[in-house]
C-alpha cells in the first residue's frame, strides 16, 4: 500500500511548527517521508527569518523524510481565489525567492490556503510548471480542464477520521488511482481535528497494521 502523509501550514513560527512531532516519526520510521504544504510569509514573518528551523529541515529534507510544497504565500483566506493571473505569478515568483534565501527546496506542488483557486491561478502554476495541484471537490469543475497540464490529486483520508476511505470516496473516482494508494490529509497544528501531533498514534497505528510503501506529494 502506497502512504502520502501530508500536512497543511508548514512554518517556524507556533504552532504551525511541527518539527519536534517530525522527530518522532523520523526516530520511529527511518524511511518514512513527509510532506508539508509551507507557508512563505505567514502573519508578517517570512521563512527564512528562521534560521535554527530552516537548518533542521534541510537536514531532514537531505535524509529524504521531509519534502515541501507550496501553500500560497501569506496564507490569506482563500488568496488564490482573489487573484488574477499576474498577482498569482507575482505570488508564486516572490515565495519562491523566500525559499531560496531559506536555503530549502521544494516540489512544484501547490495546494491553494483554504482551498480557495480561480482559473487564473491555475494557468499561472501550469505556466510555473507546477506538475500537480492538490485540490478539494468544491472546485473540482474548475479543475477539470486543466487536467492535462497539471496532475490533480485528492486527499481519501482526512486524519481526523478514524478510517481512510480505500475504495469509496472522491480521491480514488478523480485521482484514478489504486485502490490501496492513501493519501492522508492534515496540519502541521492541532487548530483543525486532524494535527500531526494529536494524530501521531493513529498514524503509527495505520503504518503498523499496513505494509506501507511511503510516497512523497509528487510521487503519486
Amino acid at each position: 500500500m502506497k502512504l502520502v502523509l501530508e500536512y497543511d501550514d508548514f512554518h517556524w513560527m507556533d504552532p504551525e511548527n511541527c518539527l519536534d512531532t517530525v522527530d518522532k516519526f523520523v526516530g520511529r520510521y527511518p524511511e518514512i517521508k513527509l510532506s508539508f504544504f509551507s507557508i512563505p510569509h505567514l502573519r508578517g514573518f517570512p521563512m527564512n527569518s528562521g534560521s535554527g528551523w530552516c537548518e533542521e529541515v534541510r537536514e531532514h529534507i537531505g535524509n529524504g523524510n521531509v519534502q515541501l510544497a507550496r501553500h500560497g504565500f501569506y496564507h490569506t483566506q482563500e488568496e488564490f481565489k482573489h487573484y488574477n493571473y499576474d498577482q498569482a505569478i507575482t505570488s508564486l515568483v516572490m515565495g519562491d525567492d523566500v525559499v531560496k534565501d531559506a536555503g530549502l527546496s521544494e516540489a512544484k506542488v501547490f495546494r491553494a490556503p483554504h482551498w480557495g483557486l480561480c482559473e487564473g491561478a491555475i494557468k499561472a502554476l501550469v505556466d510555473m510548471e507546477y506538475t500537480h495541484l492538490y485540490n478539494h471537490e468544491d472546485y473540482i469543475d474548475m479543475a477539470e480542464p486543466f487536467k492535462n497540464q497539471i496532475k490533480v490529486m485528492y486527499y481519501n483520508w482526512n486524519l481526523a477520521d478514524d478510517e481512510p476511505e480505500k475504495d469509496t470516496g472522491i480521491s480514488r473516482l478523480i485521482n484514478k488511482l489504486a485502490p490501496k494508494t492513501i493519501i492522508a490529509h492534515g496540519h502541521t497544528h492541532d487548530v483543525c481535528g486532524n494535527g500531526i501531533s494529536q494524530t501521531f498514534d493513529k498514524v503509527c497505528d495505520f503504518i503498523e497494521n499496513n505494509s506501507v510503501e511511503f510516497r512523497f506529494v509528487n510521487e503519486v
